[in-house]
């Protein structure tokens, strides 16, 4: 997979934690228990990995990993999407503040996986010139 490709899956999948947990936040639904917390936050992160990887398979763009998404989502929601969701006040610009800040940890995020397959790439031209 082209390395541009692993930052936009990155950042598509970013977007869509930060999207989705700032929903709740938004219509202020909050959780009967600490069970529904989790089960809502760990929905939201398996949802956007596998939403990203099937629109991404269906507009053709490319073939994303799960072992690529699922980590990035995770991250992406500890890092920078927690704080500002804990602290939100429900507004419309709430919503794409959290968005905003999801797409730039999935970007981060993806960073790794895009050093890994330089990494790789580099490693597999030396042994073909040997």
């Amino acid at each position: 997979m082209r390395k541009r490709d692993l930052i936009f899956t990155g950042m598509a999948s970013g977007a869509s934690v930060g999207f989705l947990i700032s929903l709740n936040g938004f219509f202020e639904i909050g959780f009967g228990s600490f069970g529904g917390f989790l089960a809502y936050v760990f929905g939201s992160i398996l949802l956007s990995a596998f939403g990203v990887k099937i629109i991404s398979q269906k507009i053709g763009c490319c073939e994303p990993s799960l072992k690529h998404l699922i980590p990035v989502s995770f991250l992406t929601f500890f890092m920078p999407v927690l704080g500002p969701a804990i602290g939100g006040n429900g507004h419309y610009d709430y919503v794409a503040f959290v968005t905003g800040f999801g797409v730039i940890g999935g970007a981060f995020w993806s960073l790794p996986y895009v050093l890994w397959a330089l990494i790789k790439k580099t490693d597999s031209s030396e042994n073909e010139e040997e």
